[in-house]
């Protein structure tokens, strides 16, 4: 999932993405595309901490991964300010600048890591051809990070180009932990490389953004839950973890449809549901589990 206080992004770090109230945001400056880039009811166009948890709070949810994305524009001090202001509410991932030349995001992911985050982001799409993960000069930011038992988050580009690079790098850090995002883009691509990563034992696969894969089908994602499936049977449920992209994917649909069609899976039975909405993010992020389960909100109109 995604949070910000202000939005000031820029794709593949060249076409600027500007807000402009009710949602919407325009792509290229003056004159350029007007799209809807998160529900309309996000009157300023932020995606606020305190939104996110109302999103929890209703649907029984304990807690968020926070990843950034250089489309939204640089979080990382307001991420890293919900981690702190809502314990337990969100793990977060800062977002270095890899447009830049190495040495200055080798330094700047150093300052991140010292200043308390306990992942990094990557977005492959954006970085496709202008950066390599198996760069050596990188290779120290990747050492540091399996030898401190931290992160990595990798959302790849589409297609399977950048899963050999990946592959090098765990090559020489077998104990890095990666997490790879949007489901390994099975629409666009990305299976089987992106999926068959999760061979590695520290490597686990997310669903944030599954249901804008799937979305021409519609709620309940039939597609989506036959990848989840087929996921399973391919690499084991302990590897796959559910996620929303909030609040972009509800553009289309609700948070409440992004879960439910998980929970309701008839692939799927209720050990596998549990550790697939839960119980692998938990252990794989070392997460603390609440006092007691929280449970959805009724709603007035079920009664």
């Amino acid at each position: 999932m995604h949070a910000w206080d202000h939005l000031q992004g820029r794709i593949r770090g060249e076409t600027p993405v500007e807000p402009c109230g009710g949602g919407r945001v325009r792509i290229g400056g003056a004159g350029g595309k007007v799209v809807l880039g998160m529900p309309p009811t996000l009157l300023d166009c932020l995606a606020l901490g305190e939104h996110a948890i109302a999103h929890f709070d209703a649907h029984g949810v304990d807690a968020g991964v926070l990843v950034q994305e250089y489309l939204d524009g640089e979080q990382n001090s307001y991420s890293l300010g919900l981690e702190h202001r809502f314990p337990g509410r969100f793990f977060a991932y800062a977002l270095p600048d890899f447009f830049r030349p190495a040495a200055e995001a080798v330094a700047e992911c150093r300052r991140l890591l010292a200043a308390g985050f306990r992942g990094l982001k990557i977005c492959g799409g954006h970085l496709a051809g202008k950066f390599a993960l198996d760069d050596p000069a990188l290779m120290p930011v990747w050492e540091r990070l399996a030898k401190d038992d931290k992160f990595l988050a990798v959302d790849f580009a589409e297609g399977q180009e950048q899963v050999a690079p990946l592959e090098r790098v765990l090559a020489e850090f077998p104990r890095l932990r990666v997490s790879i995002g949007h489901f390994g883009l099975p629409t666009r691509g990305g299976w089987p490389g992106q999926l068959t990563l999760c061979r590695h034992e520290n490597v686990h696969m997310e669903c944030g953004g599954i249901v804008w894969l799937y979305r021409e089908q519609g709620y309940p994602f039939h597609s989506a839950q036959r990848a989840i499936g087929e996921a399973r049977d391919r690499v084991g449920i302990e590897k796959l973890m559910w996620g929303s992209d909030w609040p972009r994917a509800m553009c289309d649909f609700t948070y409440g449809q992004s879960l439910a069609f998980a929970e309701g899976s008839p692939l799927l039975d209720a050990r596998e549901k549990a550790l697939f909405l839960g119980g692998n993010a938990q252990r794989f992020y070392g997460l603390t589990a609440p006092a007691s389960a929280r449970t959805a909100l009724a709603t007035i109109t079920a009664s």
